[in-house]
């Protein structure tokens, strides 16, 4: 019991004291988690499992969403509004057919844009130390301003393809 609590109360911690582009990380490092054990559960029939996974990583999307800024985010909020949105109705339908392919797609959405914010949270934390970005998406279909390479002025956009 007292080691549940403290790392209960250590998690805590950690997401209290976190930036908010780690915080955002974390997030879609979470829904991909219960994702993939949804798909899982799935695979292994169990039915149980598939669905309290499902849910997490549902709610997690849905909190994405919900935490969108439009007025800052402008077009990219907005796209990505629509994606989550589709996100979501996509596991209601693998949820609804009993569909690994569908959660399979979803991850596979959810997993480019991860990389794309990764890179972005990850250049801007090299910019403020003075140090080179690690290349961490090089072979990832995910695009920062339709290029390699990014400009710090310009828009970002990520490009996902379906």
């Amino acid at each position: 019991m007292y080691g549940k609590n403290a790392h209960n109360q250590y998690q805590a911690v950690q997401v209290t004291t976190t930036d908010r582009g780690r915080l955002l990380l974390m997030m879609y490092e979470g829904a991909l988690k219960f994702l993939r054990q949804a798909k899982s559960g799935l695979e292994e029939n169990d039915i149980g499992k598939f669905c309290r996974f499902l849910s997490k990583a549902q709610a997690i999307i849905a909190e994405l969403m919900n935490t969108l800024d439009f007025e800052k985010g402008g077009k990219i909020a907005k796209d990505l509004d629509r994606l989550y949105d589709f996100m979501l109705f996509y596991l209601t339908e693998a949820n609804l057919h009993r569909d690994a392919e569908r959660i399979t797609k979803v991850i596979g959405l959810l997993d480019t844009v991860y990389r794309a914010y990764k890179e972005i949270i990850e250049g801007e934390k090299a910019a403020q130390q003075g140090t080179t970005a690690p290349q961490v998406g090089a072979n990832s279909s995910a695009q920062v301003n339709g290029s390699e390479s990014s400009h710090e002025d310009a828009p970002r956009r990520v490009q996902i393809s379906l």
